[in-house]
């Protein structure tokens, strides 16, 4: 048998840094077939994490008041009074401000009794349907 271009351990080196578990050479009659085992991945498991009762903080929950519409929002009139801002308490059925589409004005009417959280719009920003307008702390029944 004539001295091969390779030696059996220069596979063994090829296998194990490429993460093979098995390799094989062929050429002319030689054939050569390395196999090892996988190495088993060790699985650590954390335990839960613990967090003290009073670290928990209640989710509170917020109504969204959404556009049912496309155009400009506004929430100030001509004279650039604020119809709403955060803090307000507001009222089932209440003006919030009003849509503005080629010319024409639909009012915004509340959905739910609340303060006013967060208004998510710019005055006079561009919206679409669906997007959520102002975050409402609902009142309590």
């Amino acid at each position: 048998m004539k001295k091969e271009d390779f030696q059996v351990e220069d596979l063994i080196t090829v296998l194990s840094e490429c993460g093979l578990t098995e390799l094989r050479y062929e050429k002319d009659n030689v054939k050569v077939k390395i196999k090892k085992a996988p190495t088993p991945k060790k699985i650590v498991v954390k335990d839960a994490v613990k967090t003290p009762k009073e670290e928990i903080k209640a989710i509170e929950e917020f109504e969204e008041i959404i556009s049912s519409g496309i155009g400009k929002f506004y929430f100030e009139n001509a004279k650039g009074q604020k119809l709403i801002s955060i803090g307000d308490n507001i009222k089932v059925g209440q003006d919030l401000g009003f849509t503005l589409v080629m010319g024409t004005r639909t009012p915004l009417k509340s959905t739910v009794d609340g303060t006013i959280v967060e208004i998510l719009v710019e005055n006079g920003g561009i919206i679409d349907y669906g997007k959520v307008l102002i975050k409402v702390r609902a009142a309590a029944i």
